[in-house]
């Protein structure tokens, strides 16, 4: 590990997708187990950290720097910036809103605008509203595997599948990082 830090990689996630399907509340159940009804919306963007244990045989750690991002139409050129400076993207739909989960296609063609290898991770959130769902689970994960990105249903509100996600998630971008790097072995670090 970095003498200077706690954690041996720092990843850098956004999670994008429409207004109000909770995205921040997302980000709050991973990085403080909690959740609130009356979160405020986003402006612009924020983030939260977390570090992790990666599945690694070697138990290395990982800080999570995780970007909570505005999903108004008016924030769009600062989720451009985000594109160019992220090692992975959570695309977040909600699945009692049906448009939420239309629009992810819009969202990966804007991603592939700007990085087309970039691993990317669709959410279906809020499986605790099953009695209003409008998009089921197998259509979820039909659009993943057409664009080969991995699929998780979640809820923010319970927290089910949430940890799950991020950390399955970590671990795929570090397999990505890796891949595309020339380094390799024990001396691999994203630490920047």
């Amino acid at each position: 590990m970095n003498i200077e830090s706690d954690f041996d990689y720092l990843i850098k996630i956004a999670l994008l997708g429409d207004a109000t399907v909770g995205k921040t509340n997302l980000v709050i159940r991973f990085v403080d187990n909690s959740f609130s009804v009356n979160t405020p919306t986003t402006i612009g963007y924020d983030y939260k950290s977390k570090i992790i244990t990666l599945n690694d045989s070697k138990k290395k750690k990982a800080k999570l720097l995780i970007w909570d991002t505005a999903g108004q139409e008016r924030f769009m050129s600062l989720t451009n910036n985000i594109y160019k400076r992220v090692d992975g993207i959570i695309l977040v739909y909600d699945i009692a809103n049906y448009a939420t989960f239309s629009n992810i296609t819009n969202w990966i063609r804007r991603i592939k605008e700007f990085n087309d290898r970039l691993p990317v991770l669709i959410v279906g959130n809020k499986i605790d509203k099953n009695e209003e769902r409008l998009v089921s689970f197998n259509e979820g994960e039909n659009l993943a595997n057409e664009y080969n990105m991995n699929f998780f249903e979640t809820s923010a509100l319970s927290g089910d599948n949430v940890d799950e996600a991020f950390i399955s998630f970590s671990n795929e971008i570090m397999k990505y990082l890796k891949n595309n790097s020339n380094i390799s072995g024990d001396s691999f670090s994203i630490n920047r």
